[in-house]
């Protein structure tokens, strides 16, 4: 478990970063789309780039973001049946719900990297940038939800008491 810590604290580091990123990419994606309903309103002359670099913002955005929703166990979910089960089946089931989400996560770094692989030499239409930067995102992200998962995974293996799981799931 002394992993587990200096996992967690490794993570902080790249969490705070992660943050700072998130907020700049949101800020310039706003900027981006304001910018073209101006040009394409005010000035009738559109930029031709603003909607392929807000859409790829937008996929990084998202992907990183969710990172967070697994570290804060936020994403949505349907847990209406869970709250009148036992604590240990609470438990078992979350244990569960982790590992299959672990899973598809194995399967997004790897296919994410494929995807790669196989579209390494294209460019987007618009902007000229190579596609792969925007496929990136599936592997980077992939790969931070599956440390926050695997970190949230055993933080709540430790848990002995509701009371603990309900803190562990709601702060991250």
């Amino acid at each position: 478990m002394k992993a587990l810590y200096i996992l967690d604290s490794y993570l902080s580091i790249v969490r705070k970063l992660l943050y700072y990123i998130i907020v700049l990419m949101f800020g310039s994606q706003v900027l981006v789309v304001f910018s073209q309903v101006i040009w394409r309103f005010v000035f009738s002359d559109p930029f031709s780039w603003s909607e392929e670099l807000a859409r790829y913002l937008q996929v990084w955005m998202v992907l990183l973001t969710s990172s967070v929703c697994i570290r804060e166990d936020s994403h949505l979910t349907v847990d209406y049946a869970i709250h009148n089960l036992p604590f240990k089946i609470k438990k078992v089931l979350k244990l569960i719900v982790l590992i299959v989400i672990m899973c598809f996560l194995i399967i997004v770094i790897v296919y994410g990297s494929k995807m790669i692989m196989v579209t390494k030499y294209q460019i987007t239409p618009a902007m000229q940038l190579p596609i792969y930067v925007v496929y990136f995102s599936f592997p980077v992200a992939g790969f931070l939800m599956l440390l926050e998962a695997l970190i949230l995974f055993f933080k709540i293996i430790k848990t002995n008491s509701l009371i603990d799981l309900s803190s562990i799931c709601s702060k991250g």
